[in-house]
């Protein structure tokens, strides 16, 4: 049966029912904005009534996950000695995911995810009716919490590093994560996290894969690939006050100096682009007002095109703040600075995707919490500067985007 023949069949509709889910990792501490308003109306509830069985038995619980992200845009690009100036204005369904999530006892979690097809198969790259209903595996994994203070997981998850990118999709305050941050993170591999407290702080140790094999027809189930190269990680956080959290994390990648993609043989690169990758983050609330900060240090990057060299370095940091005007509207800042790297979302380029150095991101936006994170709207405006790497022109580009956000 091929990927078609598996779609038309309804078989991954009910296995996604079933057995699947869409939490995107939140195992362990961390979630930025955990007091983002919470609507009054009672129709809000229908978004919190998706358990489908409990029971006193060996299945505790069992609910329906997931979430849809769509956003419009209009851009703008201006890069030297290229095309000139560009832009498009359209809607991009940014992501689709449903899934499961089914508590056991003896404190066992199943998470497992599915990312719904968003056009990567197909000649589309914003549509969701190309390609197979399964698109790939988001997560699949096992965990096992007997108290607050030390879980293990196992499976398919999320390197939660630098604090934009430990907090889930559904929660983040800007429409799209920093250039920085989206050019070290890794594309969540397979492995085993342990969390515990010692010495007043919380720890995570992880241990992953970074290749992902897809199965026979060339689907992207991207299952894991023992004999692509390993992945490390460790995170700590403490408070420093009442008002202030301090996060540190390190990732490490075996791609030998940037010389060698780590998935090996693998069919994909499930991995970081660097071989080393150190943060050091804040995060902050006085009253209605919050700051997050993240100082991110990166060294020995792949060689990923448009000449960037292998074993490159890039540096950068964010600078978050944000304000809460009422119980359901707020404000949103950010500054992001990029040494050298790819650019990122939020622009999906018209003219093709650059290495850039020297490159700042300035974001301002308003979020308005219909039903908390459950269901929002969102509207940004950035602005990117910077420079083509190895003075090879300079880079301009600006985006309106109009989002809605919901999760289940």
């Amino acid at each position: 049966m091929n990927r078609y023949d598996l779609a038309k069949s309804g078989v991954p509709a009910l296995f996604a029912l079933l057995s699947l889910s869409a939490t995107a990792g939140d195992y362990g501490k961390t979630v930025i904005n955990d007091k983002a308003p919470v609507a009054e109306s009672n129709w809000c509830d229908l978004f919190k009534k998706n358990t489908l069985y409990e029971g006193d038995g060996f299945v505790r619980k069992v609910k329906f996950k997931g979430r849809y992200h769509g956003q419009w845009i209009s851009q703008t690009e201006t890069a030297d000695t290229l095309a000139g100036t560009s832009g498009y204005h359209e809607y991009q369904h940014r992501r689709f995911r449903l899934g499961t999530e089914i508590s056991f006892a003896h404190d066992l979690k199943l998470t497992a995810s599915i990312n719904i097809a968003d056009g990567s198969g197909g000649v589309s790259n914003h549509g969701l009716t190309y390609g197979p209903f399964f698109d790939d595996w988001d997560e699949l994994n096992l965990e096992w919490a007997p108290s607050e203070d030390f879980y293990i997981l196992v499976g398919k998850a999320k390197q939660k590093i630098t604090i934009e990118n430990e907090t889930s999709s559904n929660n983040i305050l800007t429409i799209e994560r920093s250039p920085i941050v989206s050019s070290v993170i890794s594309n969540k591999p397979w492995g085993v996290a342990v969390g515990f407290k010692a010495l007043g702080l919380d720890h995570e140790i992880g241990g992953w894969v970074a290749g992902g094999d897809r199965d026979s027809t060339g689907d992207r189930y991207d299952w894991a690939d023992f004999d692509s190269r390993g992945s490390f990680t460790y995170r700590t956080s403490f408070d420093l006050n009442e008002a202030t959290e301090i996060h540190f994390d390190y990732q490490y990648t075996n791609n030998s100096g940037g010389l060698v993609n780590p998935r090996g043989t693998a069919d994909t690169n499930l991995g970081a682009n660097f071989e080393h990758v150190v943060a050091l983050g804040s995060k902050s609330e006085f009253g209605d007002f919050g700051l997050i900060t993240d100082l991110i240090f990166a060294a020995n990057g792949n060689d990923v095109g448009d000449l960037l060299p292998a074993g490159y370095d890039s540096w950068g940091l964010v600078i978050l703040p944000y304000y809460n005007i009422t119980d359901k509207l707020q404000l949103v800042a950010r500054y992001a600075y990029m040494s050298e790297g790819r650019e990122q979302r939020p622009q999906r380029y018209t003219l093709p995707r650059q290495s850039v150095e020297n490159y700042h991101t300035f974001y301002a936006g308003l979020n308005y919490y219909i039903c908390g994170n459950n269901l929002k709207l969102m509207a940004g405006y950035e602005y990117a500067t910077g420079e083509r790497y190895l003075n090879r022109g300079d880079i301009d580009t600006s985006s309106w985007i109009l989002a809605v956000r919901t999760s289940w």
